[in-house]
């Protein structure tokens, strides 16, 4: 009885030594949910087990593929590292492996079904099929995959003679899609913002051709999600419909700033020629007027002439905050002692600061560091340089002017030998005048009337159509002689003139 039992248990473990084995890998693809995939690997199961004998068969269970690779993590890591079935094949130590996978070709899903021998490396089985949604392809599993995959290994029911499986009627009909432009209809978009200047993208994506407003590109039709984006300005996100050719969009942005104005202003003038120093947190700025974003900011106003400003100035979105310089500003101010000499001696003169009468020398009070300073009745301007808050002491020495009752003397006794020569300079004016007078009389009558003369001879000389040689030759002879007679005369009142001048600088 023990013996028979040995037997029989035997032949069993014999049998069952000679199954083939085979694995039903989990379906791969990014399109489809892990609930999707895992009910396409299910269906792939079942179509093996309608061909796979159990006697002849082992259809591994998924959690044994699991464990001969090493546990899930493992499993995990061979699916991510390796492309080929056959090395999963291998690893997990069957003779068969399969496996399906899915993937998008245009707007439907496409299935791929692989069957291969792992001693071998081969393909035993494929197909590939189309489909709107899961549906479609567990049908196509169904329909296909017993008959063109798992019936291709040696000793399925379908190429058994004994028991045929045959699917009945017409499976596989592939049709051949149209084909279309994809490209759609596309029109010129022009692209304005107020203010200009905003960067564009379109769809989550910049454009080369339109980077920032004002400007044209080219959008397909639908609708278009675009963003513009503006600095110290509210970025704008929306979606525009495009429609027609040339179509106009224009985006208005909302300011995210604020305005801070410093009114300038100096007292009396004072410093006017020197400009104010701003910074705003510690950065030099050299407008009056400047846009911020929200927040708090430190300003700091400074002069040569004026003590520092330094305040707060709080900016909120769309405000305008305005500082008014004059309500605010003091001049820098330095101690003067100052006093006055003259002609060697201490002396009380009036000082003006700015034009305006302060005081009288000896002089101390506090004066604005950037003032004139004069001293004295005739504003004599004192030359002392200031110290921001310190005292400084400067002695002014007056300049001495001649009283004018010293020079009336010298001018008495001048004019008293004045009058001694009087007569002697009228006598020598009417001498030196009657040489000049005479010179040009001279030079006037004589001369000028000889030049008229002569001009009329050469006229008659030129003027000469009919004649012998000698009437030539004595109308020329006329001419020359009232030149010459011009000339003398020109030379006589030179000479009286002349000889006029020379006695009135000799005596």
């Amino acid at each position: 009885m023990n013996k028979r039992l040995f037997i029989l248990l035997f032949l069993a473990l014999a049998a069952y030594g000679q199954q083939t084995s085979v694995a039903v890998l989990p379906s791969e693809g990014t399109i489809l949910s892990n609930d999707e995939l895992e009910a396409l690997t299910d269906k792939m199961r079942e179509s093996a087990l309608k061909v796979l004998p159990t006697n002849a068969f082992v259809l591994l269970k998924q959690d044994v593929v699991v464990r001969r690779l090493g546990g899930a993590e493992k499993y995990i890591k061979e699916c991510s590292e390796s492309s080929c079935i056959v090395d999963l094949g291998k690893k997990a130590q069957v003779d068969y492996v399969a496996q399906a996978s899915v993937g998008k070709l245009g707007n439907r899903i496409r299935l791929k079904v692989e069957l291969y021998n792992v001693r071998t490396e081969g393909l035993v089985g494929m197909l590939s099929g189309e489909a709107e949604n899961i549906d479609g392809l567990l049908d196509i599993v169904e329909k296909r995959v017993p008959t063109e995959v798992f019936g291709k290994i040696p000793g399925s029911s379908v190429g058994s003679k004994a028991s045929p499986l045959v699917a009945g009627g017409i499976s596989g009909l592939e049709k051949t899609a149209d084909y279309e432009f994809g490209g759609g209809k596309r029109y010129l978009v022009n692209l304005s913002s107020e203010p200009s200047g905003a960067i564009l993208s379109f769809n989550g994506m910049p454009a080369a051709s339109c980077p920032k407003t004002p400007c044209k590109i080219e959008l397909g039709d639908g609708n278009v999600r675009i963003i513009a984006a503006l600095e110290q300005h509210e970025t704008v996100d929306t979606t525009v419909s495009i429609a027609r050719n040339n179509q106009s969009i224009a985006i208005r942005l909302k300011s995210s700033f604020g305005i801070l104005y410093i009114k300038p202003a100096y007292i009396d003038d004072i410093g006017e020629e020197d400009n104010w120093n701003l910074t705003i947190n510690d950065r030099a700025y050299s407008s009056f007027e400047n846009k911020f974003s929200p927040g708090n900011y430190n300003v700091k106003l400074n002069h040569r002439c004026y003590e520092p400003v330094n305040f707060m100035a709080g900016i909120n979105k769309g405000s305008r905050e305005v500082f008014d310089m004059s309500k605010h500003i003091k001049l820098k101010k330095g101690g003067l002692a100052l006093s006055a000499e003259k002609n060697g001696e201490p002396a009380s003169e009036p000082v003006f600061v700015n034009g305006k009468q302060v005081g009288e020398t000896p002089f101390i009070d506090a004066v604005p560091l950037c003032s004139e300073i004069e001293i004295g009745e005739n504003r004599e301007t004192v030359s002392v340089v200031l110290k921001h808050n310190e005292k400084v002491r400067y002695k002014h020495k007056l300049d001495i002017y001649e009283p004018v009752q010293a020079l009336g003397d010298s001018y008495a006794e001048k004019d008293s030998e004045d009058s001694r020569s009087g007569m002697s300079k009228l006598l020598k004016f009417v001498f030196v005048a009657g040489l000049a007078g005479a010179g040009v009389v001279v030079a006037i009558s004589k001369g000028v009337g000889n030049n008229d003369l002569a001009y009329e001879r050469y006229k008659d000389y030129k003027g000469l159509r009919q004649g012998s040689a000698q009437d030539y030759e004595d109308a020329w002879n006329k001419a020359e002689k009232y030149r010459k007679d011009r000339n003398m005369y020109y030379i006589i009142g030179g000479a009286l003139l002349v000889s006029g001048i020379g006695v009135q600088i000799w005596f």
